[in-house]
């Protein structure tokens, strides 16, 4: 099919899809259209990739300790939230597509170096490459974290269309892959040596999709339970990113404190994984809070070194990362250190008791104090 046909296609079944009420009788048929309509955005995919001109995204260096995406709305205030953060000029202006390029600032924050992206405006249908949109949503894929930063007034409906053309771009936030399995066999067409969830996905549909993927002998395996058929399609077609967003809604200064506080509850009461906080970046309030709050997303956290006979040195903390142990501290000091390590000593919330003796594997916790100990 033609570049114009696939859309057409695509925007059949979706108009299907939308007319369609999910129960236990159409549940077959509603996975199969999302599994029709994945299959020939995949096609859309390759054709336009095929198709376009070299260099066409917006290509950007990865710097610092982690990438930060702004994304919202053409003046929504990113480009002012940039400056305010970093003391990086923008332009900066209030209409529409003041930013044709990414415009990457650098944050320097509890001793950490974060790098900022002012991403050009997303509208709808973006996705479909409107006003750039592909472009834009090809870095937003490389970034650590994605803010989503809404007009105060419009919370609701930016949200919802900015997660619209996020999803239609592969683009997942605050969820993890499903837990599953596909592997290809030499024979024995389609089998499902295990499925946890048969209940929401059989294996008519299953099969459905294997021969959609022209997958002739294949092994599924399914761990998850409960697994609903929109993860499943989504796991079976790949090519997408597990992204972790979160909410700043910015110009706080123009409703007051009780009404930013029903605004707040009403994102939450529709998006409950998302993270929220709010700025003004014109008027600068808030911006230390909402550095605090980027820096604590990221997962980054201080424990302190000692060495024997010493006191710790609190005014150096090593930054590490959540869930981190003692192997990945020793490599953040020095690469080669854990290979001569004996064991650490710890003080502080991720031991029992003080300098509790711990080995490589050992998770650390913020504000810990470690002494390592080597051959």
């Amino acid at each position: 099919m033609a570049h114009e046909e696939l859309k057409e296609r695509i925007e059949e079944l979706e108009a299907e899809l939308k007319g369609t009420k999910v129960n236990k009788k159409t549940e077959m048929a509603v996975g199969q259209l999302k599994a029709k309509i994945s299959k020939l955005k995949e096609e859309l995919e390759v054709k336009l990739s095929s198709g376009g001109k070299g260099g066409e995204g917006f290509a950007v260096k990865k710097e610092g300790d982690a990438t930060v995406g702004f994304l919202g709305k053409p003046s929504v205030g990113k480009s002012t939230l940039l400056g305010a953060c970093t003391n990086k000029e923008s332009k900066i202006g209030a209409y529409e597509f003041t930013t044709l390029d990414v415009i990457p600032g650098l944050l320097h924050y509890k001793h950490t170096n974060l790098q900022l992206l002012d991403l050009p405006g997303i509208i709808d249908k973006a996705a479909d490459n409107r006003g750039f949109g592909k472009k834009v949503l090809s870095v937003v894929r490389a970034c650590d974290l994605v803010v989503f930063v809404l007009d105060s007034r419009f919370v609701l409906e930016e949200m919802e269309m900015l997660l619209t053309e996020t999803h239609k771009a592969g683009l997942r936030f605050n969820s993890m892959r499903p837990n599953l399995e596909i592997n290809k066999t030499h024979k024995g067409g389609v089998s499902v040596p295990l499925n946890n969830s048969k209940e929401t996905v059989p294996y008519e549909l299953i099969e459905q999709v294997m021969s959609d993927l022209k997958f002739t002998n294949v092994e599924v395996i399914i761990h998850e339970r409960n697994l609903n058929v929109e993860d499943f399609v989504d796991a079976c077609y790949g090519n997408l990113q597990y992204s972790h967003g979160v909410i700043c809604i910015n110009k706080l200064d123009l409703f007051s404190h009780d009404e930013i506080r029903e605004k707040i509850a009403l994102l939450k009461e529709k998006y409950p994984d998302y993270a929220i906080t709010g700025v003004s970046a014109d008027k600068k309030l808030n911006l230390d809070g909402f550095k605090e709050f980027v820096w604590t997303q990221l997962g980054f956290m201080h424990v302190y070194l000692k060495e024997r006979k010493s006191e710790p040195d609190f005014e150096k903390p090593l930054v590490v990362e959540r869930f981190d142990n003692v192997k990945r501290v020793c490599e953040k000091i020095h690469r080669s250190m854990f290979e001569k390590f004996r064991f650490a000593k710890i003080k502080g919330d991720s031991v029992k008791f003080d300098w509790q003796q711990v080995g490589l594997e050992h998770r650390v916790e913020p504000g810990d104090i470690i002494e390592i100990f080597q051959r």
